[in-house]
């Protein structure tokens, strides 16, 4: 686009009157509004969602631990299970955006958590042994 046509653009934009502005800036927000809405309607059941498979990843973890206590070298398989039941939760809508990749970082951060939780207790625990010695 050559600039003498974006100048006679921005020339004829500026002598819209104020009546067609008007209208213009109504229909901008007939259309904005509805849109807006439904992205923060989407994120906010996105983040409604997320903190879900938080809550339940601890729940499902502490249970594949049960459920794979007489395994050996389990790990994979435990991970996986969990990481398969929290998909299954997933309402279908939302299974573009919450994939299993994704769910397979929460598992992971999640299990980080709990393992640095306990190991933080068991050092606590051998500090206050080895303090009474």
């Amino acid at each position: 686009m050559d600039w003498h046509i974006i100048i006679w653009k921005q020339v004829d934009l500026s002598a819209i009157g104020s009546d067609d502005m008007n209208i213009d800036i109504e229909m901008i927000f007939s259309i904005a509004i509805p849109v807006l809405t439904i992205i923060f309607g989407a994120l906010s059941a996105y983040f409604c969602q997320n903190e879900k498979l938080r809550n339940n990843a601890v729940k499902y973890i502490t249970e594949a631990e049960e459920l794979y206590k007489d395994t050996t070298k389990s790990g994979g398989v435990k991970f996986t299970w969990v990481v398969d039941t929290l998909y299954n939760l997933v309402p279908a809508p939302f299974k573009i955006i919450i994939t299993k990749p994704l769910i397979e970082k929460i598992v992971q951060s999640t299990f980080e958590s709990i393992e640095a939780y306990a190991k933080m207790q068991l050092d606590k625990t051998v500090d206050k042994i080895i303090e009474k010695e």
